[in-house]
């Protein structure tokens, strides 16, 4: 598990987690390891056309991101508790726009594209990063 605290990111056990708040928890590779979530994912590489992986963040209220940043990823964000403060920064010159994502909101932001996050209360979300990378190739499937 990673835990994100302002500008720092850290793993750590899950043990040590216990003790660790007010922290993000970032749950990666579930692509990987929960069926639902690989099916989602493969659905959105089927589509796109790109490799897709997930994670999941955790939050606590007054938790905090990394402060502005981007990625090299273009992100699908899918609400499932609680809610997220995002600020955009969609203009070179000016401020954010900030969006308020809640439960069953879904959030698209494009690669390179300046965020930072906060939460009011708690959250969890899921982050699907759409990959510059093609998607894999599935080998065929043969009859036993």
């Amino acid at each position: 598990m990673t835990l994100i605290d302002g500008v720092d990111f850290q793993r750590v056990s899950a043990d040590d987690a216990a003790v660790a708040l007010p922290r993000t928890r970032s749950y990666e590779n579930l692509h990987v390891h929960v069926d639902w979530i690989r099916l989602a994912s493969r659905s959105l590489e089927v589509a796109l056309g790109r490799r897709v992986t997930c994670a999941a963040y955790a939050s606590q209220a007054g938790d905090t991101s990394l402060g502005r940043h981007d990625d090299d990823w273009d992100g699908i964000i899918v609400q499932l508790e609680g809610a997220k403060r995002w600020r955009v920064w969609t203009a070179p010159e000016g401020g954010p726009t900030e969006i308020v994502t809640r439960v069953g909101d879904v959030l698209v932001l494009t690669r390179g594209v300046p965020h930072d996050v906060d939460t009011p209360g708690r959250s969890l979300h899921l982050a699907f990063a759409v990959t510059h990378q093609p998607r894999p190739v599935e080998p065929p499937l043969t009859r036993m």
